[in-house]
């Protein structure tokens, strides 16, 4: 009972917060800080700007996280009867117009998506372009992965090298991964296993599961270094404890290299192939907690 009478009475917070923040918002807003936010990121108890409850006084104060957050609760619907995207639009192109990258971030993945919009490439690339000349690494890397498939652009592996380049040189663990594929496969570039290799292990330093996987692939079929199933193995193993509920085909994929690799080890190398992985996990771990100078990389939620 309690429960539930909490969850009315954020719900009817939630109706009241949105109703009064249609008679507009102050003319300074709270600067952002880059690299405390990822695009799509839970909104969570806290910070004025993170916590429902207070949502309402941080964008009157001009907040740029609360505004970005308002258009959150909208496209998930919580504390209204369904995701209203048209709503999202509308905290979203607020925030943005106050320069915070994040909701160009956002408004670009409900374009490039077509959820309560139109699909257009073209426009997912007008908002990620301005979100990169805010330096944002996360929109740099969406545009190199429009360049790369030919999405509302004519394809171009040179120009998605490039796009990729300034995205891992902004911190983005995506454009990690996605260079190291350039390099393992020659896409626009000489192939070049150990820089493909580098690639994979900056970007699994970032928590990214695919780049793991390619690592533990290329490990135990020797590509690029002399094969090492243990170490393989490994690498696999850790991957499929980072993979997300979005990942279902990746992940699928990794484990099924990890059954076909299993039958391989004998005792020994499956004693060091879990050693490895307590090992590189605690590293990985470790380096997550460095913050990088740049933008973090989004999942599929928005702060």
């Amino acid at each position: 009972m309690r429960a539930f009478g909490r969850a009315l009475e954020r719900a009817m917070k939630t109706a009241l917060l949105i109703a009064a923040l249609l008679t507009g918002f102050p003319v300074a807003a709270q600067e952002a800080h880059p690299g405390e936010d990822e695009t799509f990121s839970d909104v969570r108890p806290g910070e004025i700007s993170t916590d429902p409850a207070n949502l309402i006084e941080g964008a009157r104060r001009g907040d740029v996280r609360a505004i970005n957050n308002l258009g959150l609760l909208w496209a998930r619907g919580i504390g209204v009867d369904a995701p209203n995207f048209q709503e999202a639009i509308r905290w979203w192109k607020e925030a943005a117009k106050r320069g915070y990258s994040l909701s160009m971030n956002n408004l670009g993945l409900l374009f490039a998506n077509g959820h309560g919009v139109q699909q257009s490439y073209e426009e997912a690339l007008k908002w990620w372009e301005m979100s990169a000349e805010q330096g944002d690494a996360w929109a740099m890397n969406s545009i190199g992965d429009l360049y790369e498939n030919g999405h509302g652009v004519t394809q171009s592996h040179a120009d998605a090298l490039d796009w990729y380049e300034r995205a891992a040189d902004g911190g983005d663990g995506l454009g990690m991964f996605n260079l190291g594929n350039f390099y393992e496969n020659g896409l626009g570039v000489q192939r070049d296993l150990g820089r493909a290799r580098d690639w994979y292990e900056r970007s699994a330093d970032k928590g990214i599961a695919v780049s793991m996987h390619r690592l533990g692939m290329m490990t135990s079929e020797g590509r690029g270094v002399p094969a090492d199933p243990a170490e393989g193995y490994a690498w696999l193993s850790v991957a499929g404890r980072y993979f997300g509920p979005e990942d279902a085909q990746d992940a699928a994929r990794n484990q099924s290299a990890m059954e076909g690799l299993a039958g391989r080890l004998t005792a020994h190398q499956s004693a060091r192939a879990k050693e490895i992985a307590a090992n590189l996990q605690a590293r990985i771990e470790e380096r997550r907690r460095i913050r990088p100078s740049g933008p973090a990389r989004p999942g599929e939620h928005a702060t």
